[in-house]
């Protein structure tokens, strides 16, 4: 299981499909509270943040002057009023994760650097049901877990039995975690994603198709470039002439985001030459539009200019050949 990959001086989060729930055809939406917090001067102390589905809420990281500044679509009575709940909730966390990490490692008689990470989580389905859950990490690996269901922690190794005893003898925390996980986080889901409808437009997608032929082969490799689009969840494929999805010869690449708060997709097909005459598409789904966005491939007009240099040097061959035949004949009648 990936959790969180450290590179100084911030931190880069290893983050699956799953976390995004890219396999659902329609939206699930999710809340997500990471924390971080590392013993030695090799890492930052404390790292924070709260995401509504792939939009920040909240981030803090220590050593920082100044406080985490609330987003332009929370300022407002309402919104302030979530902040200032959130605020005080991960605050007081900062305060758990200290002392998570500080009783972990003298459990363990470390003494240089290392990290514990926190990582909670809600989600809404379509239908209106949610499920919630939180586990926690030591050095990467999994260590404990919070089971909702059973208002109780789970030890994950034997080395965490120690922390799930001292987290359920205290009642009052007890008794914070299940009221949180119960329905806490998924109020706060709901009010964000509420909020926050703004900044969460429907983008369509762009598609473009691009080929080339690379080097040291006659095979041709055809990018479908998918970009634009909000929200994540997105389903790309290669069609052959029969229209069924294509497995063989297709790379893909990963959702990236473009830095505007919409996505871009690659997908490539390594068309063999002796089927590069043969029609490809590459078809789009995505909750944008109603209905697929296909875009089909021509390979004659690909490999036109795949062929022309080959036909110029060609010729230029036979005109060099043609040139030395004239020059030798010339010459040996010269000779005569």
């Amino acid at each position: 299981m990936c959790y969180i990959i450290f590179k100084q001086p911030e931190i880069i989060l290893c983050l699956t499909a799953a976390y995004f729930n890219c396999s659902s055809a329609e939206a699930v939406h999710s809340l997500h509270r990471h924390c971080v917090a590392s013993q030695g001067t090799r890492f930052l102390k404390n790292i924070q943040f709260l995401m509504v589905d792939d939009i920040t809420v909240y981030y803090y990281k220590s050593g920082s002057s100044e406080d985490p500044t609330v987003p332009a679509w929370l300022n407002h009575t309402e919104g302030l009023e979530l902040w200032k709940q959130v605020s005080l909730n991960l605050n007081f966390n900062r305060h758990v994760m200290d002392t998570a990490v500080r009783l972990t490692a003298e459990h363990f008689n470390h003494s240089d650097d290392h990290t514990y990470q926190a990582h909670g989580h809600c989600e809404l389905n379509p239908d209106g049901t949610s499920r919630s859950f939180m586990s926690h990490a030591y050095d990467g690996m999994d260590f404990v877990s919070f089971d909702v269901e059973r208002k109780s922690w789970v030890a994950v190794v034997p080395q965490a039995i120690f922390y799930k005893q001292r987290r359920e003898s205290d009642m009052f925390d007890l008794n914070r975690l299940i009221a949180h996980y119960q329905s806490g986080c998924i109020n706060w889901l709901k009010k964000l994603l509420e909020y926050s409808i703004s900044v969460r437009k429907t983008r369509v997608p762009e598609v473009k198709l691009f080929a080339r032929n690379p080097p040291m082969t006659s095979a041709i490799e055809v990018t479908c470039h998918v970009t634009g689009f909000y929200p994540r969840e997105v389903h790309v494929e290669w069609l052959g002439a029969d229209e069924l999805p294509l497995m063989e010869g297709v790379i893909s690449g990963e959702v990236l985001p473009n830095g505007d708060l919409t996505y871009q997709l690659r997908k490539i097909l390594r068309v063999p030459e002796d089927q590069g005459t043969q029609s490809y598409s590459c078809r789009v789904a995505h909750s944008s539009v109603p209905e697929n966005i296909t875009v089909i491939w021509a390979p004659e007009t690909t490999r036109l200019y795949g062929i022309i240099p080959g036909v110029l040097l060609a010729v230029l061959v036979l005109m060099l050949f043609a040139v030395i035949f004239i020059f030798t004949d010339c010459a040996a009648g010269l000779r005569r």
